[in-house]
């Protein structure tokens, strides 16, 4: 078996932006896109509550430091990792790969609800250093997600990965082919001596 190879390429972000737009209006939590040396792609924010803790709170590292840490083990391992953040939220990190041994990624999405109870976001908002009632009004204002949706939405950001994945492989391939056949049009190129 091959060893798992890292391979940092340029994503076609039009394309990301659109799958992840996709998966937020299904789900309406976060999901963001990293490439394999941590850089951040593209991050759709859509719930009050992720919003908040992700850029209010004082801690709001906490956050893409998570989601990064589950992300690169998804990258490292080539596995899916399934985690609750920080925030009480369960993440579903997936890696992106253009070829059976080559990840060039990690799709990383919430996948459910904030807690409901005052007495654990208080808690969260302890470890965020954010005012309590601000964590608790931004929970009010996330719409609840029901669980036959929540499971729906699960298979949804696999499904999702494994399209970004096919596409960007398929991509890659071409801009390999294309700088090849370049390359060989440069090396048949026969230079007139000077007169």
């Amino acid at each position: 078996m091959e060893p798992i190879r890292q391979l940092k390429i340029d994503f076609d972000k039009e394309l990301i932006y659109s799958i992840q737009l996709y998966l937020m209006s299904i789900l309406n939590t976060n999901d963001i896109i990293f490439d394999v040396d941590g850089g951040v792609i593209n991050e759709i924010n859509t719930s009050p509550y992720c919003q908040t803790l992700r850029f209010i709170s004082e801690q709001k590292d906490l956050c893409l430091a998570f989601r990064w840490q589950l992300s690169n083990s998804a990258i490292h391992l080539k596995k899916t990792f399934e985690n609750v953040c920080p925030g009480g939220l369960a993440l579903l990190s997936i890696p992106i790969c253009i070829n059976e041994n080559t990840v060039v990624g990690a799709h990383c999405a919430t996948i459910s609800n904030p807690y409901r109870s005052k007495f654990s976001v208080s808690d969260i908002a302890n470890k965020f250093n954010i005012d309590a009632r601000t964590l608790w009004d931004s929970t009010k204002k996330t719409s609840p997600i029901s669980k036959p949706i929540l499971k729906i939405a699960r298979e949804q950001v696999i499904l999702a990965t494994e399209l970004m994945s096919k596409t960007l492989a398929s991509i890659y391939t071409q801009k390999q082919n294309e700088h090849k056949q370049i390359k060989c049009h440069g090396m048949g190129k026969i230079e007139k001596s000077p007169k």
